[in-house]
């Protein structure tokens, strides 16, 4: 099966792994959290809510993060009067086909699928059982293709896509007027679809690409050959900024930020920066926000103790939208997500809950994005950058 551009790939994924299997050792924490029982490999389901988590590999790590944000949610609903949806977990590894799992057990009445899946067989599950699918943490290229996808009117993304990071990395260039650029990527699917998105909004501000091809160029390769061959043509085109699409810590970053560069070149990251070097830098916070934000942000510090990051905020929208579509039931049984008008006021959870009564449509306060919702469309968020200046300056300043 193909897994999509933000998918890992196979070998990452643990085999063997039974699904729905039971993990009381490794997830006694979640499921004290969320007050949540883990199915069993032969069980029917029973909850409302059937949450899928990533079995193995890099993004299972978010787990309780994304958990720890869910009861909050849960939480503060329960604070507010209102019946919380009952819940149950499930465990799969990113790249097998969910479908199967649901032959012979009732169909819950909101999915929540795992990170960095491939959506379409999910918009197979979604359209085949008419039930609404969230997305907390699906951001990657995969989304470019959600809008035509079969079932993409039951998905629904609850994150910010990576590209709006390209895009306020273009605008914050034209806004300082460094927007003759030069973009490079390391050749894997997700920094060329970045490098794309970046060189689109430029274009359209107002900036262009200047290099080789008047293109994104892929660097695959990092050894001194090919970044003294880099060197070369930034000395030869005379761009005002390179862009950066890598990973942070990966081959790339690590070749460009030990090389040589003009003194007024300003290197570009699609990732925070923080250490200074010779040359200006600009990166992005991969966390977005919504209204919400300091709300959420004030209440997780307090229950848990420490700051909540994107994946925390991603699992607060999620069980916010949980617990509103609860409390909406369609003529057929079925739970629906028409009540969210992305154009209508925003409003906390509490009086969002309120709200309901009216029939109006109505929006609610996103932790980790606007929560301007669509079926097969990503929310909208604030994004910040980071901005570094040269060593040099920061000593004399």
């Amino acid at each position: 099966m193909t897994t999509g551009g933000d998918a890992p790939s196979p070998s990452t994924v643990e085999t063997g792994t039974k699904p729905w299997a039971a993990r009381p050792g490794v997830w006694g924490l979640a499921a004290s959290l969320v007050g949540v029982q883990a199915l069993v490999a032969s069980g029917a389901l029973s909850a409302q809510v059937l949450v899928l988590l990533p079995a193995n590999g890099p993004v299972a790590k978010g787990n309780h993060g994304l958990l720890r944000g869910y009861a909050l949610a849960m939480d503060e609903a329960r604070a507010c009067d209102a019946r919380t949806p009952s819940t149950e977990l499930g465990w799969l590894p990113v790249d097998q086909d969910p479908r199967p799992l649901f032959e012979g057990r009732t169909t819950p009445k909101l999915l929540v699928a795992p990170a960095a899946v491939s959506m379409l067989p999910y918009g197979l599950l979604a359209q085949d059982r008419r039930i609404n699918v969230l997305f907390p943490l699906q951001r990657g290229d995969s989304l470019q293709r959600l809008p035509g996808q079969l079932g993409a009117d039951w998905l629904w993304p609850v994150s910010p896509a990576r590209s709006l990071e390209a895009d306020r990395l273009a605008r914050g260039l034209l806004e300082q007027e460094k927007a003759k650029v030069m973009i490079i990527h390391d050749g894997s699917v997700e920094q060329k679809a970045l490098a794309d998105r970046f060189t689109e909004t430029l274009a359209g501000g107002g900036g262009w690409v200047v290099g080789p091809t008047n293109a994104p160029l892929a660097v695959p390769k990092t050894d001194k050959e090919a970044i003294e061959q880099l060197s070369e043509d930034v000395d030869w085109y005379k761009p005002q900024s390179l862009a950066v699409m890598a990973a942070p810590g990966g081959a790339l970053a690590k070749a460009v930020l030990s090389a040589q560069w003009p003194a007024n070149l300003t290197l570009v990251w699609p990732f925070p920066v923080k250490e200074p070097l010779a040359t200006a830098q600009l990166g992005v916070e991969p966390l977005s926000q919504g209204a919400g934000w300091s709300r959420f942000a004030k209440a997780f510090q307090a229950r848990f103790g420490f700051e909540p990051g994107l994946v925390e905020a991603a699992g607060y929208d999620t069980g916010q939208l949980a617990v509103l579509s609860a409390q909406v039931g369609g003529d057929d049984g079925r739970w629906q997500l028409s009540w969210l008008d992305p154009k209508a006021p925003q409003l906390e959870l509490c009086a969002a809950l309120k709200a309901l009564g009216s029939g109006s449509p109505l929006a609610v306060k996103g932790a980790g994005s606007r929560l301007d919702l669509s079926p097969g469309l990503s929310p909208t968020g604030e994004i910040r950058l980071t901005p570094l200046a040269p060593a040099v300056q920061q000593a004399e300043g």
